[in-house]
């Protein structure tokens, strides 16, 4: 996808940039963390047919980019729930296949976040607009085409570069045939470097 490797290469050179203040245990300059955690809920429907199907799996995030002071940073932003699915056809009572495919579904891109306290001992929201993404990780099977996604989040920062972080997000992804509707939460414990 295009715009997000456009994103990725114009943060990467910013924060290069920024280089000379990043790492010095304040909250301004290049950021770069993650984290992990569980995924209680990844949900996925198609539009058309009623039903969903829920998941729970391993959350994980990432994120890279800068602080322009101690209480507002930009970023580029991946949050996604990792999670095993089990694939089968049957007719009459006959199982005729049977496979289990390991599947990400994921937001990509630009997270804002704002901290409301000092370093260390904070509360904090986020929100994000970018790419959701249904991402089968087995050779064998196709992943869904990217669509519109919107975020939002927030946590509490408990220690010096370490926070526990939350977040919502809910997109669209598509393949030959149907249109499918994601949300998602997770939590993670994460650790940002600053």
């Amino acid at each position: 996808m295009k715009p997000v490797r456009i994103l990725t290469v114009a943060l990467i050179i910013l924060a290069m940039a920024s280089t000379a203040s990043a790492f010095d245990g304040y909250r301004k300059g290049f950021v770069l963390g993650g984290g992990l955690g569980i995924g209680p809920v990844a949900k996925t429907s198609v539009d058309g047919f009623s039903g969903s199907y829920d998941k729970s799996g391993l959350a994980m995030n990432f994120l890279i980019g800068y602080a322009w002071d101690e209480q507002n940073m930009i970023v580029f932003l991946r949050d996604g729930i990792l999670y095993s699915e089990t694939w089968e056809v049957s007719f009459g009572g006959v199982l005729y296949f049977r496979d289990k495919i390991n599947i990400i579904q994921g937001f990509s891109g630009v997270g804002y976040y704002h901290y409301f306290g000092p370093v260390g001992k904070s509360f904090f929201i986020t929100a994000g607009l970018g790419a959701q993404d249904w991402t089968a990780l087995d050779e064998d099977y196709d992943s869904n085409d990217y669509g519109a996604a919107i975020l939002f989040g927030g946590g509490y920062e408990f220690a010096r570069h370490v926070q526990v972080y939350g977040s919502v997000w809910f997109g669209s992804t598509s393949d030959n045939f149907y249109d499918y509707n994601h949300s998602q939460l997770m939590f993670t414990v994460s650790a940002v470097a600053f």
